[in-house]
């Protein structure tokens, strides 16, 4: 018998803590321990019921409100030393359930309030319910953390669990629910930050990152709906600190499957792209054979700064690597950031290669994909150059007008390529007596050439065509002494081999 009444005492002390009216107020709050439930009923349509939620440590808590049909709940956390309103839950309408999740207990101690917005309602006799939960704060997002200045602190290298609940914010001017985290850079020079954030169903998340100023520097955005985010190989230049701002876009929520979003610090060496690297002032250094990056967001462009010593002649032949589901795009450009020239032999998921380019002192590379509506920031390309010391007999880009002609002297042969698509190579040769000359090409694989000869005056003297792509061409043409120029060029633009060289000279006959 004492055993029964026993367990019947325990139901009762482990039930739902009911609440003691009057409680429309702090002063008369219904004690709560945290991760207890709770209960009450709706005297009138105004009424509220308060709950003071303790717990034995700082934590988080979450709060979910069940029960009366009629009722349009709005749910509230406030903090227990000034009242303030820490959280305000108003997602659903008459008879669904708000929850409030992940809410910092600075103390471990707060108010709960209920309350309705019906004015019709009238069901005195049903109770609802109020479900508690607690946990240890450490790799837990501490609500509210609505803007910048309420971030909570992110741990590069450990996990951190939040929610994109709800799914709005009644307390917001812009009625917005955003999560913000600030993560320290504490160790001077360049380090890398990685960041990973996981899909949750039904949520087309979008993270940015923010700088001490505010500046919005980096945004993820790659994914849809159900998707993850990923922002790899972002530079930071150490001491600093960087705001992290979750949003869900529409206005969706899902209280039931958190996100986990994972942060990774590492010191920089040199061997992958230190975003943000979109324009000239930004790239990356480029100093060793090769370096990786990834494309995202979409319209991404990824600049790399290469210096080369210029006391002697060299040649610079890049690669970037395949990627899937992408269509790069490499592009060179001048001290200044000006074009110099774009290579686009290939299609999607193939490599782009750039050969025999004369070496400046300074000159960027730059990685796009060509759609620019395509990112993927998971799967990283590979840029690699290689300096070759020019020699005589070399072609030696940029070569594609009078202007910057290489000259070529008579009977020496000059080697170059068709490429990248649309080339167009000139050289200038000069005759000192007059006579019967030979301007002779070798043919090139997949390439139909074109040779025209033009006087110093840039007019138009002699052409010819090869028969068909592969195909070797000779023009000849009596000469008087003077300057003369030769375009080599393919008979139709697209038209490329970045893998057979071109054999060109002139003879006098």
């Amino acid at each position: 018998m004492r055993s029964a009444l026993a367990a019947v005492v325990l139901l009762a002390a482990c039930g739902p803590v009911k609440e003691r009216e009057p409680n429309d107020d702090f002063a008369h709050a219904t004690p709560l321990a945290a991760g207890r439930a709770g209960s009450g009923t709706l005297a009138s349509p105004a009424d509220q019921d308060w709950f003071r939620v303790r717990a034995k440590q700082e934590g988080v808590l979450s709060v979910r409100l069940t029960g009366i049909r009629e009722a349009d709940w709005v749910l509230s956390v406030r903090a227990a030393a000034d009242r303030l309103e820490l959280k305000r839950v108003d997602d659903t309408s008459v008879g669904g359930d708000e929850q409030a999740l992940d809410v910092w207990l600075p103390g471990g101690e707060a108010f709960v309030v209920v309350a309705n917005k019906n004015a019709r309602a009238s069901n005195a006799a049903q109770a609802y319910g109020l479900e508690t939960s607690f946990a240890p704060a450490p790799g837990r997002e501490r609500e509210p953390n609505d803007r910048a200045t309420s971030s909570a602190e992110l741990v590069p290298g450990t996990p951190l669990a939040g929610h994109f609940h709800p799914g709005a914010n009644p307390l917001a001017e812009d009625g917005l629910e955003e999560d913000w985290f600030r993560v320290v850079v504490d160790k001077p020079g360049l380090q890398i930050l990685n960041i990973d954030l996981s899909d949750v169903p039904k949520v087309d998340a979008a993270l940015e990152v923010y700088d001490a100023n505010g500046y919005k520097v980096r945004e993820a955005d790659a994914g849809g709906v159900g998707e993850a985010e990923s922002l790899r190989n972002f530079g930071v230049r150490g001491p600093a600190e960087y705001k992290l701002r979750l949003r869900a876009k529409g206005r969706a929520a899902n209280a039931e499957v958190p996100y986990l979003l994972v942060t990774e610090l590492v010191p920089y060496q040199g061997r992958l792209e230190f975003e943000p690297n979109e324009q000239r002032s930004e790239a990356t250094p480029f100093e060793g054979d090769s370096i990786s990056g990834t494309l995202a967001p979409a319209g991404d462009a990824d600049w790399y700064r290469i210096i080369v010593a210029t006391d002697s002649r060299q040649l610079i032949r890049a690669e970037v690597s395949a990627a899937a589901g992408l269509d790069l795009v490499l592009q060179v450009a001048d001290e200044l950031g000006s074009p110099i020239l774009t290579v686009d032999n290939m299609g999607r998921e193939q490599p782009e290669v750039l050969t025999g380019l004369g070496a400046r002192a300074e000159q960027y590379l730059i990685v796009t994909e060509k759609s620019g509506k395509k990112a993927d920031a998971k799967r990283p390309y590979t840029l690699s150059r290689t300096l070759v010391a020019w020699q005589e007999g070399l072609e030696y880009e940029v070569n594609a007008a009078t202007s910057s002609a290489q000259a070529v002297k008579l009977g020496d042969d000059v080697e170059g390529y068709f490429a990248p698509r649309g080339d167009v190579d000139w050289y200038e040769f000069n005759v000192y007596q007059k006579g019967s000359a030979a301007l002779e090409l070798t043919g090139v694989v997949n390439v139909k050439a074109t040779l025209a000869l033009f006087d110093q005056e840039n007019n138009a003297l002699k052409s010819a065509e090869a028969q068909k792509a592969g195909t070797a061409l000779t023009l000849e043409a009596e000469l008087e002494p003077g300057t003369y120029f030769a375009r080599l060029a393919p008979a139709d633009p697209a038209q490329s081999n970045v893998r057979d060289k071109y054999a060109f000279r002139v003879r006098m006959r």
